[in-house]
C-alpha cells in the first residue's frame, strides 16, 4: 500500500535487483551499502555549491535511502545530466554499483531539477563585466538576486499537496534571507556619512585648481562604479 504523500512509482529498480548482483570475488559494493562516513577513493571536486532543489520520497528507492542521495544528484547536475557518467563517478571514486534505470528513475520522479534555486552570485559566477557594475552595492545585489529567486521558485509546478508545501517552505526560506539582507543594509548604512557631500565641501575648500580637478575626477569615477 503506497503512502498518501509517496508518489505512485512504477519500475523502481532497487539495489536487491538481479540487475545489480555482484559476483562473489568482485571488489565493487552495492551503492545502497556505501556508509554515511565511506570516504572516496579517489578525491573529486563539484561545482554545485548552495544549489537547491525540491526532493520527493520513497521508501522503494534505493537511492532515497542513501545517505549519499544528494551527493549523486549534485554529480548528475555538475556533468550536465548525464546518468553514465553518474554511474562511472561512483564506481570510481567509491567502487559503488548501480544501473542506468535506477538513477534515471529517481531523478525523474524524485527530485525537480526542472527549476534548482541558486544562491544570488552564483548567477554571476566568471561574469567579471556584469559583477564590476555592482561594484559598492553589494547589498543591492543580493536583494536583486533573492528577488530572482523567489520568482523562480514560485514558477515551480507543484504537482501535489507535498510539493505545494515543499515550495511554500523555500518561498519563506528567501523571503528570511531577504529581510535579513535589508536588515543588515540598514544597520550598516546608519549614521554613515554621504562620500558625495563630502567631496562636494572638500572640494569647495580647495583654492588650488588642481586640487579641485583631482576631487572632481574622483567624484566622476564613483558614479561611473556604482551606476
Amino acid at each position: 500500500m503506497t503512502s498518501s504523500n509517496e508518489p505512485v512509482i512504477d519500475n523502481i529498480i532497487l539495489d536487491d535487483s538481479s540487475l545489480l548482483k555482484i559476483e562473489d570475488g568482485d571488489d565493487i559494493m552495492l551503492f545502497s551499502s556505501l556508509k554515511a562516513d565511506a570516504r572516496p577513493i579517489i578525491p573529486y571536486n563539484l561545482n554545485v555549491s548552495g544549489i537547491e532543489y525540491p526532493q520527493l520520497y520513497s521508501g522503494k528507492c534505493a537511492i532515497c535511502n542513501s545517505p549519499h542521495r544528494t551527493l549523486l544528484e549534485h554529480v548528475y547536475i555538475d556533468c550536465g545530466k548525464k546518468i553514465n557518467t553518474t554511474i562511472k563517478f561512483f564506481e570510481r571514486h567509491f567502487r559503488a554499483k548501480l544501473n542506468w534505470t535506477q538513477v534515471n528513475q529517481h531523478i525523474k520522479f524524485h527530485c525537480d531539477l526542472n527549476k534548482i534555486e541558486t544562491p544570488g552570485l552564483l548567477h554571476y559566477e566568471d561574469r567579471e563585466h556584469e559583477v564590476s557594475r555592482w561594484k559598492y552595492r553589494e547589498y543591492e545585489l543580493a536583494e536583486t538576486m533573492i528577488l530572482m529567486e523567489i520568482n523562480d521558485v514560485r514558477g515551480i509546478n507543484a504537482r501535489s499537496p507535498d510539493d505545494i508545501l515543499k515550495r511554500a517552505s523555500m518561498i519563506e526560506k528567501l523571503t528570511g534571507k531577504l529581510l535579513l539582507i535589508k536588515e543588515k543594509r540598514d544597520d550598516n548604512s546608519m549614521g554613515l556619512p554621504n562620500v558625495f557631500e563630502v567631496l562636494h565641501d572638500l572640494h569647495n575648500q580647495m583654492i588650488n585648481e588642481e586640487d579641485q580637478r583631482i576631487i572632481r575626477e574622483k567624484v566622476k569615477f564613483l558614479k561611473q562604479s556604482i551606476s
